[in-house]
């Protein structure tokens, strides 16, 4: 997705660049560039979302082939028929979290376990219900009879993980970066009224839309060196607040630019 623009001279390819230091592509975007620069922010946050949704998945295949073995060995052949479970082993049947060696799950269709409430388990499995526990106090159950009728095998077990691996990709990528898009934008808004005041300051007049487009675009180059630190798999401490603070500094740059006193005509630079 990329911005369009019917009079300005440089393009959203040029202001992946540019950002980084010409004061002629902010004076383009303020005086030239139509709309909000919402596309060229989405654009942005695309190419950051990219390499990050890789680590993470690359992240859940390595916890899945690590961690998932030392649970999935230790389930039985579970048998759902009518909405029931049934299993050859004694009850109650205990899967354990070996690192803290404490209880994981729980199966037990004798009626003797009937809840989570006094055990450290995560997972209840009772004759017709599943539970599990989604925080310390919140507990969702499920109907088993919604499941319908199937014989849980760890071959079973293991191809639904693999299949996981596979829609972590299509299933996060829109996901995260809608709600980065949506974040960014509130930044944006943020940005723009603090925008005014510098504005003001620098006695430089430039309207809210304008302002939006600069800092829009003043989130370049902290979003890029975020990806950067995405593509090399490096920790980023506080790259939220980091982010926001150089986009300030930015488009504090971006209304300076467009100051009388450095105002001049716009050259086509590549």
């Amino acid at each position: 997705m990329t911005q369009k623009k019917t009079t300005g001279i440089y393009s959203s390819i040029q202001a992946l660049y540019l950002s980084f230091y010409s004061r002629e592509l902010y004076q383009d975007i303020a005086r030239n560039w139509r709309g909000l620069c919402l596309p060229y922010l989405f654009l942005v946050l695309m190419i950051f979302w990219v390499p990050e949704i890789m680590n993470m998945n690359r992240n859940a295949s390595d916890f899945i082939a690590d961690e998932g073995p030392k649970y999935v060995e230790q389930i039985p052949v579970i048998t759902i028929a009518k909405g029931e479970v049934s299993i050859k082993e004694d009850m109650p049947y205990t899967i354990y979290d070996k690192k803290n060696n404490t209880p994981f799950a729980i199966i037990d269709t004798t009626g003797k376990t009937t809840s989570l409430d006094n055990s450290p388990a995560q997972v209840l499995v009772t004759k017709n219900m599943l539970m599990v526990r989604v925080t310390q106090k919140e507990i969702r159950s499920l109907p088993l009879s919604d499941i319908g009728d199937v014989t849980i095998t760890r071959r079973l077990i293991y191809d639904w993980l693999e299949t996981f691996k596979s829609l972590v990709i299509a299933m996060l990528f829109p996901l995260m970066l809608l709600i980065s898009f949506a974040f960014h934008i509130m930044q944006m808004i943020l940005l723009s009224f603090l925008g005014g005041n510098i504005a003001k300051n620098l006695n430089v007049n430039l309207d809210f839309r304008s302002l939006m487009r600069l800092s829009a675009v003043a989130f370049t180059p902290p979003v890029l060196l975020e990806t950067v630190h995405a593509v090399l798999d490096i920790s980023y401490p506080y790259s939220t607040f980091v982010s926001f603070i150089l986009a300030a500094g930015y488009l504090y740059y971006a209304i300076g630019s467009n100051s009388e006193k450095v105002l001049n005509p716009i050259s086509r630079k590549s």
